[in-house]
């Protein structure tokens, strides 16, 4: 009795069979295939939140700080160096294609220098990070583009520029940088600023008169009339220099996009500047004859809002971590 017992005993405990294990195999594999749908653009999302998160919180430091100051933060990082916009800007902001205008163009001063240099060094701005030419393989061996505008980091391309100094344009005024392109036909002290040509988002040539975007970035900024925009990067030096302020500004946070996608549209902070950027309003063509003369400068240039690298506002990152 006790070996019948022990015998059924011993089938009950023998292992699955070769059906069971496939059933089970089966079910496990479909769990997985379920885990990975549901989270499926799970990266794509946190990385467009946080994006968004950065942007929020830079735009409201930089204006904490300017209220308690009564200035902005100071040596900001010029995109432009000499004729050219620094070749490690994203391509989503620097280039013209089939499908999307610039949303920055380096821009030569000219006669409009001493009027440029005036309005950003009143704001605080007297100081300008600078790379000596616009390539970044002339660059110190190894540096990242977030730290090139530093001497400390880019002891052979980098360098510091002083354009206002005790109330005046010093010896140096700013002779290059970057604007966000607006209205055709559109001067600054008779200088010809960059004009917007198409519609960004692809939808082919604009009609005449409109500014399409300056205005997407402000809606102060009236399509049909004529602005001088500058567009500077926030880099590690602006930051650093609120230090000394209760409202000091700890980091200067960069941006990073990876879209599976559409590779063409990533952001790599080791291959390109990643820092947010601040567009800056430092005059308007009041009188609307196309030309912006010394009158019609703002005093003290005024942040109009702060931008991704890649073009975006924190409302556009928002929205595409919602839509993941």
């Amino acid at each position: 009795m006790k070996i019948k017992q022990l015998k059924r005993l011993q089938h009950r405990q023998a292992g699955f069979t070769l059906l069971e294990l496939l059933v089970v195999i089966t079910l496990i594999a479909a769990l997985a295939v379920g885990a990975l749908i549901a989270y499926d653009g799970v990266g794509d999302k946190a990385q467009a939140a946080a994006a968004a998160d950065s942007n929020v919180k830079v735009d409201n430091a930089i204006r904490q700080y300017k209220a308690v100051t009564n200035n902005y933060p100071n040596q900001w990082d010029n995109l432009a160096s000499g004729a050219s916009l620094i070749s490690a800007l994203p391509p989503q902001l620097s280039t013209t294609d089939g499908t999307r205008n610039r949303v920055v163009a380096a821009w030569a001063t000219g006669a409009a220098a001493s009027n440029v240099s005036l309005s950003l060094g009143r704001a605080g701005i007297n100081e300008l990070q600078n790379w000596l030419t616009p390539v970044a393989t002339n660059n110190t061996a190894g540096v990242i583009p977030n730290l090139a505008h530093n001497e400390s980091f880019n002891s052979i391309n980098a360098a510091e520029s002083e354009h206002f100094d005790d109330g005046n344009v010093s010896a140096t005024p700013i002779t290059n940088i970057a604007v966000v392109p607006g209205l055709a036909a559109c001067n600054a002290n008779t200088v010809a600023i960059p004009a917007t040509t198409a519609d960004p988002d692809g939808a082919g040539p604009l009609a005449a008169g409109l500014n399409y975007i300056q205005n997407r970035y402000s809606d102060a900024l009236e399509g049909d009339e004529c602005h001088l925009v500058v567009a500077l990067g926030f880099g590690s030096d602006a930051a650093a220099s609120t230090a000394t302020s209760s409202v000091s500004i700890g980091k200067a946070p960069s941006f990073a996009k990876t879209d599976t996608a559409n590779p063409a549209n990533n952001v790599d902070p080791n291959q390109q500047y990643s820092r947010y950027i601040g567009l800056f309003l430092l005059g308007s063509d009041s009188d609307e004859n196309g030309n912006i003369v010394d009158g019609e400068y703002l005093n003290k240039a005024r942040l109009l809002t702060i931008i991704a690298p890649d073009g975006t506002i924190a409302d556009q990152n928002l929205a595409t971590a919602v839509q993941n």
